[in-house]
């Protein structure tokens, strides 16, 4: 046939049909790479807010425990001063928060239970947390 001119190599025609079929192939692997990428972190940045949560309860357990444990405290002084410092630091789990103190002649220790929620709720669980602490007790004078 006249000015029809096939290539000697078969293989090189077939290459060029199969690469104009995968263009846009790349795009589409970045967007699923993005998504899984987004992902992640919406988990990552959920997990890491949840454990800060831990960490601010675990700080007015301290924060109770060591008020409790000073001349003249009192459990109530144990629980008010708990209670005060998760509604200034952590004022999303105040209401889910449960503290509980109790003071011996050795020491005083407060105990908050509380359920943490993520705070993108759809990337990870709810979290029972408990944490407590203990402070040595002063003598009354």
């Amino acid at each position: 046939m006249i000015g029809t001119r096939q290539s000697a190599n078969p293989a090189r025609n077939g290459a060029a049909r199969s690469g104009a079929s995968e263009s846009g192939a790349a795009a589409v692997e970045v967007l699923m790479a993005m998504a899984m990428a987004l992902l992640f972190t919406l988990f990552l940045v959920n997990a890491l807010l949840m454990l800060y949560a831990r960490s601010v309860l675990q700080h007015a357990a301290d924060i109770g425990a060591r008020n409790g444990a000073r001349s003249g405290g009192t459990e109530a002084t144990c629980e008010i001063a708990t209670a005060e410092a998760i509604e200034r630091l952590a004022a999303l789990y105040a209401d889910s928060a449960a503290v509980e103190c109790s003071r011996e002649t050795v020491a005083t220790s407060s105990t908050v239970t509380a359920r943490l929620e993520p705070v993108f709720s759809n990337f990870g669980p709810d979290w029972d947390v408990t944490v407590r602490a203990t402070s040595s007790t002063e003598l009354v004078p």
